[in-house]
């Protein structure tokens, strides 16, 4: 019940979501859609001090995780140039965001925003699981990061599970396809 009113409220206020994608937890059978809204307030470069809105990438229910325009469009380059799909999800490399915390043979090298979106994608399998828990667990949890303690379970949790099985066909918004490479004629 938490989930949908917020959902919709994000809906209400937001608009039109500037694409959505394919998502789920290795726990899950089922694929679930998710929106993803877009900000200015998360661009990079935006004004605002906060460290909890730019730049980042946040999910607020099961089915909404916001993020910048400026994310946006180099998710739509990344998926441009490797596609994610259901049957090739994306996947945190060692199942770690953070490439010190991953296991000996995984890959060093930092994580790209469809890396970053599969974690989000975890922390929507979290919020399905948790109900109105997830606000204030993920609250208290997500400043801890990943890490070696029990207190970064949460964190570590959605680096774990989450899985991103690319852009629903046709789901991009105008303003954001007008940022995908252009294919020589």
């Amino acid at each position: 019940m938490f989930n949908r009113l917020v959902t919709a409220w994000f809906r209400l206020l937001g608009g039109p979501p500037c694409f959505r994608i394919y998502g789920k937890g290795r726990q899950e059978k089922e694929w679930r859609v998710i929106e993803v809204f877009a900000t200015k307030r998360r661009n990079t470069d935006s004004g605002w001090p906060s460290p909890f809105w730019r730049g980042t990438l946040i999910t607020w229910t099961s089915s909404v995780i916001a993020m910048g325009w400026d994310c946006a469009a180099e998710l739509l380059r990344e998926q441009a140039s490797e596609p994610a799909s259901r049957e090739h999800p994306v996947e945190v490399p060692g199942g770690r965001l953070n490439p010190l915390l991953r296991p000996p043979g995984a890959p060093l090298t930092f994580a790209t925003i469809s890396e970053i979106l599969a974690h989000e994608c975890g922390h929507t399998w979290q919020a399905r699981r948790l109900g109105c828990l997830y606000w204030p667990v993920g609250a208290v949890f997500t400043l801890w990061r990943e890490g070696k303690q029990f207190w970064n379970h949460f964190e570590n949790q959605a680096s774990a599970e989450g899985q991103f099985g690319g852009l629903v066909n046709g789901s991009v918004c105008p303003a954001l396809m007008e940022h995908l490479p252009r294919r020589p004629a």
